[in-house]
């Protein structure tokens, strides 16, 4: 069944809000320091320490009772994300932007800290979703949508 461009077009960005890495739930809005601070994490961060974070955020998620039979990692490889992961996190905060990190907390407090590293999850979620298997398995569920019961969509 050929699937509309406008129903493909509003799966699109669904697929993608699925795909950016939430880490808390707390939503708030970034001051300027906090957008200093997120865009300092953002710069100083490369390929791979996006791809250490996407697989701690994966590590993370895979310890959940209704997801862990996806994910098969041994104790090991467990220890050995959550120590990049906190290197980087030790890196970024200690050093590479300490100094926007110190602003952003005194000036706007701690949730500004979820916000920024949430930022941080976002550019590293879109980073993997260049790679053409990721692309490719981010729409393979499209072929599966009963486009019928959209096409309301189209009226």
């Amino acid at each position: 069944m050929k699937i509309s461009k406008r129903i493909k077009g509003l799966l699109f960005p669904f697929l993608l809000t699925l795909s950016f890495f939430q880490l808390s739930e707390k939503r708030s809005i970034a001051g300027p320091f906090g957008d200093e601070m997120a865009k300092c994490l953002v710069q100083s961060t490369n390929s791979k320490d996006n791809i250490s974070l996407v697989r701690w955020i994966v590590r993370v998620y895979g310890e959940h009772p209704d997801s862990n039979d996806f994910i098969s990692l041994s104790i090991n490889d467990k220890e050995k994300i959550d120590k990049e992961i906190a290197a980087l996190f030790t890196r970024l905060l200690a050093e590479d932007c300490r100094k926007e990190t110190k602003k952003a907390l005194n000036y706007e407090g701690d949730q500004v800290m979820f916000t920024a590293f949430q930022i941080m999850g976002q550019v590293a979620g879109k980073e993997l979703q260049k790679d053409k298997n990721v692309a490719e398995a981010i729409n393979k569920f499209i072929n599966y949508v009963d486009t019928e019961k959209l096409e309301y969509i189209n009226n």
